[in-house]
């Protein structure tokens, strides 16, 4: 990320964003001390450190405060995993003072310390001031900063939204809830302690304390059932392949893979890893965190601990007389999970010695019990890790039984086509929630008025993900408990986005290209269903932030603008053209779900949508079904809220 700040390079928006604020401790005293230049050369080179930490995290750099500074996730661009990777920067931004201050000369300086506070929720992303600088303003960010001021030197604490949104990847301590200035109630903070050590097994994160039990997907485990027969009945390793969109419920369907089989009291060993957008370019990562699982090394573990783990782990496997020596496989499997740091695997016999070690090393742990290794998310891999994979199961000899399950987005089987060659691909379709499925799924609503669980199904739109946010949300807030009824308890969710849900799909709007970008923004304001003679209308009438302004540029310029977004809309599987429109002469296309819509249009300035709902409606206006006018009374009316609220259209 970059710290430019150039006026309107970054669209004014309202997001979800991750607000991160530090400060030094002790600072201020030592810097009295020393002489100015000391002092000035002593912060370059620690910020210089803890900047290098938030780019390496993702974050983008709001502004220094002296010895403070404001970093930003979701703002101005989204990431699919921005409060974790706010999280751990804070971590990471202990350890870089924490090194600074071990290796420098300047006395005092090893008092040193970091308060970080963090804070996830809504935002207004702008400019502000004579510079125009880019900021995020609001409650958030306000919070963020008492967070930080109430933590205690050397540690990272949280608020409760960004707690939501990290749950299952950081062990935290529960603190004293506390008052913070401008705030009615009491806050809710967590010190953050570290890392969750790497799990043995792919977890499935349910709805807090709710009992989930999966449903839709008995075609699917079948399917896995019999590639594990087939896999143990061979003399290869036999692969499959889970494809499916975000949330589509792929890890929960190995992880129940994984389960049944320990159920029905299969003697088997599952390893199983994932990928991690933000170790994509990691070496070998996969690996590293399949063998630190198997081995039992945790982060924390000093480097002699590690070394004696693997070798004892090795040991027990390594008999003599196999290829290679003890010795070499124990120092290539410390050079996979960077016991030795950054090792160097450009060498084709390294990277052929790495792979045939690794190879005989799992087919002596399948000579024990039946071996399955799990790799989610592998559109994120890297490229050895990928390498490897491809390695084990291409190699025939000598004969080797493995089980290997994948799972990754669609678009990793169209861009590496290999894979969808070497593997039986599983399609995962979109699982339609009727009532009793929902019940069936989350038993402890069982006493949840029929209406309300049909229209929970309706708002998952076959998305299995959805429905687990949806319910989290539900439960959240405390709407099952309350006396509410059937009615208001839908018209809650219809006004409410569960932030984890939010977030992702805000990730995936900001993936786009600036033209489809601000051709879902401007669509959005027409509803889940849109019209691109209502889209140009709007894209005319007021320019969008942080977009190309329509009002005077020639027609076939502004229709070719329009297109082009919709079609690279469609190809990213956003938005989808319907066929019988209700207007001869127009194309009509519909989101490819009501959140994406919902999000997109929660992302406009409140300023914004007044001039664009008018646009719309002047444009229905000139329809001449009754029901398009009926519309554009809703669209003129909307016209006159200046509130955040969603108007319920199409």
């Amino acid at each position: 990320m970059t710290t430019d700040s150039t006026p309107g390079r970054f669209p004014e928006e309202r997001r979800l964003a991750t607000v991160l604020f530090a400060d030094i401790k002790g600072f201020t005293a030592l810097a009295e001390q020393l002489d100015f230049e000391t002092v000035s050369d002593m912060i370059k080179d620690i910020w210089s450190r803890l900047d290098k930490v938030i780019c390496e995290q993702g974050g983008y750099i709001d502004k220094h405060l002296g010895d403070g500074i404001m970093a930003l996730w979701g703002a101005p661009f989204a990431g699919e995993n921005d409060a974790e990777q706010a999280v751990a920067a804070g971590l990471n931004l202990q350890r870089a003072l924490d090194e600074f201050c071990k290796g420098t000369e300047i006395p005092g300086a090893e008092a040193l310390k970091l308060r970080v506070g963090i804070n996830s929720g809504p935002v207004f992303a702008g400019y502000v001031g004579t510079r125009n600088e880019y900021t995020v303003i609001g409650d958030t960010v306000n919070v963020a900063a008492r967070l930080e001021q109430i933590a205690e030197p050397g540690t990272v604490v949280i608020g409760e939204s960004t707690l939501r949104l990290v749950r299952g990847n950081f062990r935290v301590r529960r603190l004293e809830p506390t008052k913070v200035k401008g705030k009615t109630e009491q806050v809710q903070p967590y010190t953050v302690e570290g890392v969750l050590a790497s799990p043995g097994r792919i977890r499935y994160q349910s709805a807090d304390s709710l009992v989930t039990v999966m449903v839709g997907r008995d075609s699917e485990l079948e399917r896995l059932r019999l590639l594990y027969s087939m896999a143990f009945d061979a003399d290869r390793p036999v692969m499959g392949m889970l494809s499916g969109d975000v949330g589509s419920g792929k890890s929960r369907l190995m992880m129940e893979f994984g389960n049944k089989l320990e159920d029905a009291g299969e003697n088997v060993n599952i390893l199983s890893t994932r990928g991690l957008a933000q170790a994509a370019r990691v070496p070998f990562y996969l690996w590293r965190v399949l063998i630190r699982n198997r081995f039992g090394v945790r982060e924390e573990d000093p480097a002699a601990t590690v070394k004696d783990k693997i070798t004892r782990a090795v040991d027990s496997v390594w008999d003599a007389g196999l290829p290679g020596s003890k010795v070499e496989v124990t120092e290539i499997l410390g050079q996979m999970i960077g016991l030795h740091g950054d090792a160097n695997f450009s060498s084709e016999d390294t990277l052929n010695r790495v792979f045939t070690m690794t190879r005989e090393l799992l087919r002596r742990l399948s000579m024990r019990r039946r071996l399955i290794l799990l790799f989610d998310d592998m559109q994120w891999a890297d490229r050895e890790s990928l390498s490897l994979l491809s390695y084990l199961v291409n190699t025939h000899k000598p004969p080797m039984q493995m089980l290997v399950i994948g799972a990754a987005r669609p678009d990793f089987l169209k861009n590496q086509i290999q894979w969808r060659n070497i593997s039986r691909v599983i399609d995962l379709a979109p699982i339609y929630f009727k009532a009793e499925m929902v019940k069936l799924a989350y038993p402890d609503l069982k006493d949840t008025p029929a209406s309300v669980l049909e229209e929970i199904g309706l708002r998952a739109e076959g998305n299995p993900y959805f429905l687990e946010e949806i319910v989290k949300s539900l439960v959240k807030n405390g709407l099952l408990d309350q006396k509410l009824s059937a009615q208001e308890i839908q018209n809650r969710m219809l006004s409410q986005i569960p932030e984890s849900l939010r977030a992702t799909l805000q990730a995936r709007l900001d993936s786009l290209t600036r033209e489809a970008r601000t051709v879902a923004l401007l669509a959005s304001v027409v509803g889940r269903i849109f019209w691109v003679g209502a889209v140009l209308e709007a894209a005319r009438s007021a320019p969008l932030p942080g977009s190309v302004p329509m009002l005077n540029v020639p027609e076939p310029v502004a229709v070719r603008f329009v297109q082009d977004g919709l079609r690279q809309l469609v190809r990213a599987e956003m938005a989808f053209p319907r066929s019988g429109s209700q207007f001869s002469d127009e194309q009509e296309y519909i989101f490819k779900n009501t959140y994406l819509r919902d999000v997109a249009y929660s992302m406009i300035p409140n300023r914004n949508r007044a001039m664009f709902h008018k646009a719309v409606a002047d444009w229905l206006k000139r329809k001449n079904d009754p029901a398009f006018q009926a519309m554009a009374y809703e669209h003129d009316r909307n016209s006159k809220l200046t509130t955040g609220s969603l108007p319920a259209l199409q």
